[in-house]
């Protein structure tokens, strides 16, 4: 390793800047990475030092990386030493107004050619960019968690992002291996989109009383995903995705339909039960392990075809509108939610047809 080979700057020291980090060590980069505080950078850079130390006592890599790494990553709350970055993804919190301010401040520090790309999950991005002096190098760009992991990433491309910025992404994504949508207008965020009717009509399913909380989710475990919608909720935490939703209506033609919803995660953070974050949410945690019966009765059968019918119904509506190929989107939906099962076959075994 000599020179490396893109200047890459992260803001945020939560969970998926961290998490960002983490991975992008693995890459010849040069790493800028900014947190809020001095006090939270000397903690993150002593830890890291003593990652590097384990890595090289224990075989997991050699000196020449570990020197690599030690030279070419800087670890600071001052956004100043992102002027030489190439790239910046910012992974602050999902507060519109913030972000906002945060651009504010980069308008004046990032180079002309720097690419500024948030990795927000729900905010359009031409209501993020727009105004800004570098609105023209701004797009979304939206990883999952563990980023390590999932291999893929979106491309919320903006109103007027040019299109160097984009092929700047798009060079920088193919170099780390990553498999990307690059999505305009209507489609933004549409890989968490895709499981939004199946969500949001098991919350229908709850308000109506038709089935109570971990029924649903042990239907949806036995038959369909490995978590289920409610514990997904408190596993992302509930403020986050109360507010992703509402975000997320910007998109979808029939709004009611995802109102219960909306009503019910509001409903969730007003009483602070945020999820696994604060101890309680959908659930109790931790959760006490429940005896299930392997038995499905018909009014379950009939509730579980109607939970796999809105599942498919998001699938096939990416497909309808060639947002990607169907060898793409088999893929990205069994990456995603971590099944071997295609939601095509899927299809075929329930005699799904779409209305």
């Amino acid at each position: 390793m000599h020179k490396p080979e893109i200047h890459t700057g992260i803001i945020g020291c939560g969970k998926m800047g961290k998490d960002l980090f983490d991975w992008l060590t693995g890459f010849p980069f040069a790493i800028t990475w900014v947190c809020h505080t001095e006090e939270k950078a000397g903690r993150l850079k002593e830890a890291f030092v003593k990652k590097q130390n384990r890595a090289l006592k224990y075989g997991l890599t050699d000196k020449e990386t570990i020197s690599f790494r030690t030279k070419n990553t800087v670890i600071t709350s001052q956004l100043e030493k992102l002027t030489h970055c190439d790239i910046v993804l910012e992974t602050i919190t999902e507060d519109v107004d913030r972000k906002r301010a945060l651009f504010r401040q980069l308008e004046l520090i990032l180079p002309k050619m720097s690419v500024l790309a948030s990795n927000t999950s729900s905010i359009p991005p031409d209501k993020l960019f727009s105004g800004l002096t570098i609105e023209r190098n701004s797009l979304g760009l939206h990883f999952f968690s563990p980023v390590a992991m999932k291999n893929m990433v979106e491309i919320n491309v903006a109103q007027n992002t040019s299109t160097q910025a984009v092929a700047k992404t798009e060079e920088f994504l193919k170099r780390t291996n990553k498999f990307y949508l690059k999505l305009t207008e209507n489609d933004h965020f549409i890989i968490n989109r895709i499981f939004l009717k199946m969500q949001a009509g098991c919350c229908r399913l709850l308000r109506e009383g038709a089935m109570e909380v971990q029924e649903i989710d042990t239907l949806v475990k036995k038959h369909l995903f490995p978590i289920g919608v409610f514990e997904f909720f408190d596993y992302v935490g509930n403020d986050v995705m109360w507010q992703s939703v509402k975000n997320y209506m910007a998109y979808e033609k029939n709004p009611d339909f995802y109102r219960p919803m909306i009503e019910i995660l509001e409903q969730k953070v007003k009483e602070e039960k945020l999820g696994k974050k604060t101890k309680e949410g959908f659930y109790d945690y931790p959760v006490k392990t429940a005896s299930s019966n392997t038995e499905i009765t018909p009014k379950q059968q009939d509730a579980l075809l109607q939970i796999t019918r809105w599942y498919l119904d998001g699938v096939f509506d990416v497909l309808n509108r060639k947002i990607c190929i169907k060898k793409e989107l088999e893929f990205l939906v069994t990456e995603y939610m971590q099944v071997e099962k295609s939601p095509f076959d899927l299809a075929k075994e329930v005699g799904y047809l779409r209305q």
